[in-house]
Parts: C-alpha cells; sequence; structure tokens
C-alpha cells in the first residue's frame, strides 16, 4: 500500500501499546531460547550482584554460565529480581531458587557461584552460600564440591578505591555540579563551548558507583580546564586550585591512572572470558 509514502509511515510513532507488545514478544523469545539452551547443560556456575537502584528497590542480577556435553559454552543473564522487602541471605537464596525453577535448572548441577563480599552473600552463618550449601545438602546433593568465588572486577574496584585524592575529587565534583546543576550555568556553559567551537560540548557528571565515569568525568575536565576557568571568571566564582601547581600536577596523574584503571575493568568485562585470561590481566596491569 502506498510505496511512494513509505518513508513517511516510517515517521510516524507506534502506538505505546504496541511497543510494550514488541518488547514483552522479545523478552519472552529470548525467555524460550534461554529454557530450551538450559535443557542441555551438563554444569553450570552462577555470578550474583546486589545493588539498589534510583528507587530504592534492591535489585539482584543473576548471570548463568553453563556448558554442555559437547563443549558449548552458555553464558547469559538469567534473570533480574526485585527484593521488596529485606536483602539478608535468605530472601536472596529464595529469590535465586525461584529464579532457577522458572528456568528449569537442574540445581545439582550447580558448581560453582561468584558473589561480591557482602555478608549477606558470605557471611559464615547466614550468608547466601553458607545457606545454599544447607538447601543442597537437604536434597542429598554434595555440596563440598560447590566452588565460591569472591567476583575478581569486584576485588579491582575495590582496590580502586583505595587511590582517593579526595582534594583532587571534592574540587572537580564541586565545580562540574556548580555549573552542570544549575540550569542557566549549564544553558551559558554549553552556549560558550559551542562559541568557541570546542571539542567537547559538555561536562560530564561523576557517579560512584558507575565504575567507569569517575575517569571519564577527570579527563573531560581536563581537557576543558581552560575553558571551566574563564567561565568561572565570568560567574566570579574563585577556584583557587585552578591556578595551584601542584594540584594542577596531582589532577593529570589521577587522570592518567584512572585512564589505565579504565581501561583494566574494560578488558575484565564481557562474554566468555575465562579466569586465567581476567588473572593474566590484572597481572600485567
Amino acid at each position: 500500500m502506498c510505496p511512494e509514502a513509505a518513508k513517511k509511515f516510517e515517521k510516524i510513532q507506534l502506538n505505546r501499546m504496541t511497543i510494550q507488545r514488541r518488547i514483552m514478544s522479545l523478552s519472552g523469545n529470548i525467555a524460550e531460547q534461554l529454557n530450551e539452551k538450559t535443557k542441555f547443560i551438563e554444569f553450570f556456575s552462577l555470578a550474583l550482584d546486589e545493588s539498589t537502584d534510583i528507587s530504592s528497590t534492591a535489585q539482584l542480577l543473576i548471570f548463568i554460565r553453563g556448558v554442555t556435553q559437547d563443549f558449548e559454552v552458555v553464558e547469559e543473564l538469567l534473570g533480574m529480581c526485585s527484593l521488596k522487602g529485606q536483602t539478608r541471605g535468605v530472601d536472596i537464596l529464595n529469590v535465586l531458587l525461584d529464579e532457577c525453577s522458572k528456568t528449569d535448572l537442574d540445581i545439582s548441577k550447580l558448581s560453582g557461584v561468584a558473589t561480591d563480599g557482602a555478608p549477606s552473600m558470605i557471611g559464615v552463618n547466614s550468608g547466601l552460600v553458607t545457606l545454599l550449601k544447607k538447601h543442597l545438602q537437604e536434597k542429598n546433593i554434595n555440596a563440598e564440591d560447590l566452588m565460591k568465588f569472591h567476583c575478581i572486577i569486584h576485588q579491582e574496584a575495590l582496590c580502586s578505591k583505595k587511590i582517593e585524592f579526595q582534594n583532587v575529587i571534592k574540587v572537580v565534583v564541586s565545580t562540574v555540579n556548580f555549573i552542570k546543576s544549575r540550569g542557566l550555568n549549564h544553558r551559558q556553559f554549553k552556549q560558550f563551548l559551542d562559541d568557541i567551537e570546542s571539542e567537547y560540548g559538555d561536562l560530564l557528571y561523576y557517579t560512584e558507583v558507575r565504575w567507569l565515569s569517575r575517569g571519564l568525568t577527570l579527563e573531560r575536565f581536563l581537557n576543558l580546564l581552560e575553558k571551566i576557568g574563564i567561565f568561572l571568571a565570568k560567574k566570579q566564582r574563585d577556584v583557587p586550585e585552578l591556578k595551584n601547581t601542584d594540584w594542577l600536577c596531582d589532577l593529570a596523574f589521577l587522570v592518567d591512572i584512572t585512564n589505565h584503571l579504565n581501561v583494566l575493568n574494560t578488558r575484565l568485562q564481557g562474554k566468555n572470558q575465562l579466569i586465567s585470561q581476567l588473572y593474566a590481566n590484572v597481572s600485567s596491569f
């Protein structure tokens, strides 16, 4: 119908319910594919991470890596589950077992669990791993061979937090917030960068829970340092650190170090990586 008007039809937005049905259909199809794959898994391991979103709801992410008889590796997000109440070890266990039952996973084939270092995960008496072992024993499944790991990426992120440099971070964050969190300042700053044809059009926010954001924020701040100084002078905001040579050296050093950490973080992420590869990346770093 109306081939000459094809481009006009492409610009028409779909009804929100149509989009919702499409998303639900895609989600259902992915779940079916995962259920089909899990039927052929001989052994599998799980990686779990619990974090709180912007609505203060605890979200549990469960990743699965399994291997079939033909040594085909299956690695997928098993599910994201909301923890409405408490986030104790027993609450996480119940959600985990419920998610496994939805996908018909045979819990007796579980060979390893990777978690972060939170007490609810690795607590000696009531942590998830301890309770999971007890659950397996109750089902007459040998739990002694269950391997437990502390997430290597999480360990690396914790190590990077030791490089505090609060004298640099505080000044950068307060300056970025002064420019970006006030509507008028933000508009004027973007217009200023546009007028001088700057390579970058804006600053970046720093979010502590996002590992890569610190390095990216610092790098952008350093690249726009001269422009930021001019803009702050126009706004009659005095930031003496921007003229302090020692402070500028600390900023440049921190930019370099966080860039190296970001490269390492990126190498530690992604699918189908083996522990030997991750360990080699950390060791070489």
